[in-house]
């Protein structure tokens, strides 16, 4: 695993773009040696958070961007941001709805959220690389 490696990725903030931003994700977690458990955590966590930009940000305006970057920052640790440019709104809870940042808060080591200008969710996780599994 090369610490520096990154990915940036710029999408419309529309639902057909969560799929390839995952797949994109998916592909660089491969080309870095993450371990298949703890892959399949992260793209499940930072897919939530691309879920709920599109979903959410832009509501009642015309749609912009989601941004996702991901780096490594050492051997053992990736620093992911999902990044939007939409309103921040506090929701009431709904029945079946607002698991996706309990997600992400229990796959995540640390996660911080800015709301100021759009959102942008900070997020960072262990890593592993496969070579590190026994």
């Amino acid at each position: 695993m090369t610490v520096g490696s990154e990915l940036r990725l710029n999408r419309d903030a529309e639902a057909t773009g969560v799929t390839p931003m995952r797949h994109a994700l998916s592909a660089f977690l491969d080309a870095i040696a993450v371990d298949q458990d703890t892959r399949d955590d992260i793209l499940i966590a930072v897919g939530e958070a691309v879920a709920n930009a599109v979903e959410h940000a832009y509501c009642g305006s015309s749609p912009g961007m989601v941004q996702l970057y991901a780096r490594v920052d050492d051997a053992r640790t990736l620093a992911v941001e999902v990044v939007d440019r939409g309103e921040y709104i506090s929701r009431e809870r709904r029945d079946g709805r607002g698991f996706g940042m309990r997600i992400v808060r229990s796959v995540a080591r640390a996660v911080a959220i800015e709301t100021d200008g759009g959102t942008r969710i900070h997020m960072l996780f262990d890593i592993a690389s496969a070579a590190d599994t026994p």
